[in-house]
């Protein structure tokens, strides 16, 4: 007889072979689970690691978009697209009222790397969670104008020549929508991950010092490095929630971890006619105080967007409602720091390998984001001119 269960009544043996039986079924969904797991990562590495087959100068770059064609933008008002959806409880703005606008540049969503630039009308894996869960935080405050533009690969990224045809492509995009749809209205500048790469250079090349810099409302230049140095260039960091004509950025992290820090640290960036290695620290604003040293608890989380998941609808529509009070944040050596419980939904396969909620650094502060966002719009107009 077994030397654990000798001796017991047999009921009692009973119930222990049974539970016994119930660890090791668990254990092997775990085993299984975490194989799983290492499949879709394994399959990930393999993908990152892949090279095009020629080098940049020995390709044929994707035909670049026409931006007096609909469909090289990736949003525009008039057309109900999805990025005009919003959780039960709030409503977009009527566009005919809308008071500004928002030139929104969007990550990189084409997850292959088999170019160095990706057609500017790919149909990328994040099309639909982009224009729900980050664009549509600006609906109601403003016209939402998005442009396609062949954004760089995953492994483009690494090579200055496939980011600048990005680049070249979202600034020849703003020129367009300056002449042809702003009409002199304030606008905001938001981006994310690249985005935010090519939206810190277009805030240095077409904004800082034109004419231009005194419609801007705010730049939210989020999941990627923002140089605090742009004060020295006259665009100060946003250090209180109705500031205007500044820039303000973050990078979400899990509390004590710090692999994060390469999207903060020893990155590459163009800064001031070149590409080069950053030095100036990374902006961190707090979502939650909208300044720089805030700290805040959970309840002024006003509300998280958990990240979209298929089937996206085709037009405008109500989405999932928020989820109150998921997280505080506090800014901590260039990285915001969150505490999000590991039962959340909003713990992806970034922020259990490494910490990173890159993929919810919108969703996590969805509704303060779009309150904060009104509420700069709001500044602006009150201001004289």
């Amino acid at each position: 007889m077994n030397s654990v269960t000798e001796g017991k009544p047999g009921w009692l043996r009973g119930r222990t072979g049974r539970i016994r039986k119930r660890w090791k079924i668990l254990a092997i969904v775990v085993i299984l689970l975490a194989l799983l797991s290492r499949c879709s990562i394994t399959q990930s590495l393999i993908e990152s690691a892949r090279e095009p087959e020629k080098p940049f100068a020995a390709t044929t770059p994707p035909p670049a978009p026409d931006f007096s064609q609909k469909a090289a933008w990736f949003a525009l008002p008039g057309t109900n697209g999805i990025e005009r959806s919003v959780p039960s409880g709030f409503k977009a703005i009527d566009e005919a009222e809308a008071p500004a606008d928002v030139f929104f540049i969007h990550p990189t969503m084409y997850l292959k790397n088999d170019v160095w630039n990706a057609s500017y009308d790919v149909d990328g894996a994040y099309n639909g969670p982009v224009r729900l869960a980050q664009l549509s935080a600006f609906n109601g405050c403003c016209l939402l104008y998005a442009p396609h533009y062949r954004q760089a690969t995953l492994r483009g990224l690494r090579d200055g020549d496939a980011v600048a045809l990005a680049y070249s492509d979202v600034a020849r995009a703003f020129r367009y929508y300056i002449e042809h749809y702003n009409r002199g209205r304030p606008f905001i500048i938001a981006s994310h991950s690249q985005g935010t790469g090519h939206a810190v250079r277009l805030l240095q090349e077409a904004i800082i010092g034109t004419p231009l810099q005194q419609r801007l409302v705010a730049a939210y230049t989020v999941g990627a490095y923002t140089p605090a140095s742009f004060a020295s260039l006259g665009l100060p960091t946003c250090n209180s929630a109705r500031q205007t004509g500044c820039v303000l950025s973050w990078n979400t992290a899990q509390e004590g971890r710090t692999a994060a820090s390469m999207l903060t640290k020893n990155v590459d960036f163009w800064w001031q006619g070149k590409r080069v290695k950053s030095t100036a620290p990374a902006i961190c604003v707090n979502p939650l105080t909208w300044d720089e040293k805030g700290k805040a608890d959970a309840a002024a989380n006003l509300g998280s967007l958990p990240f979209p998941k298929p089937p996206y609808p085709k037009q405008a529509a109500t989405l999932v409602p928020l989820e109150k009070g998921v997280t505080g944040a506090a800014c901590n050596d260039m990285l915001l720091e969150v505490d999000v419980a590991l039962s959340s939904g909003f713990r992806d396969k970034l922020a259990w390998l490494y910490g990173s909620y890159h993929g919810n650094d919108y969703g996590l502060f969805y509704a303060n984001i779009r309150a904060n966002a009104i509420d700069r719009v709001a500044s602006w107009k009150s201001q004289p001119r």
